[in-house]
């Protein structure tokens, strides 16, 4: 399996509760600048995994219109930034598609991230936003994944 996690664009600082922010001009960039290199991949997503929080839902909207998917965006409520790690991991272990997109929210995706890979968050590399992260594994679990690339906006 591989997963591709991806933390949500930048997004206005304060709306009417946490859940509702947008995504600003900038992030909505963000987003596109990763797609744009995400695509040059060749990768062809089979499931598209978004916290319900609109700067999420907005961030995959934009990276699956880029790439031109039509993959749709499936909103998960584990994806939420208050969830742990864990949770995810054994939501994901239900999973069987090979090419899967997850958008949410730090600190999840950085934890999430860092225990796939190296099995605990001693060295927590916290994700910027818009910041994508493939992982790649066998079997989910602590430290079974490998990171063979991270792309950033701009980058």
């Amino acid at each position: 399996m591989n997963l591709y996690i991806l933390r949500h664009g930048e997004a206005e600082p304060r709306a009417a509760s946490d859940s509702l922010r947008q995504l600003t001009t900038h992030g909505i960039e963000e987003a596109r600048q990763v797609a744009r290199q995400f695509a040059a991949k060749g990768v062809i997503l089979d499931r598209c995994f978004v916290s319900p929080y609109v700067r999420a839902v907005q961030t995959a909207g934009e990276f699956l219109r880029e790439l031109h998917s039509d993959v749709a965006q499936e909103q998960q409520s584990l994806l939420r930034p208050s969830v742990r790690a864990s949770e995810v991991m054994r939501f994901l272990q239900g999973q069987d598609a090979r090419h899967i997109l997850l958008v949410s929210h730090n600190p999840l995706v950085s934890e999430l991230c860092a225990l796939l890979v190296e099995g605990s968050v001693n060295d927590l590399h916290i994700l910027h936003t818009a910041e994508l992260v493939c992982v790649s594994l066998d079997q989910i679990g602590l430290g079974m994944g490998a990171s063979p690339y991270r792309l950033v906006p701009g980058g």
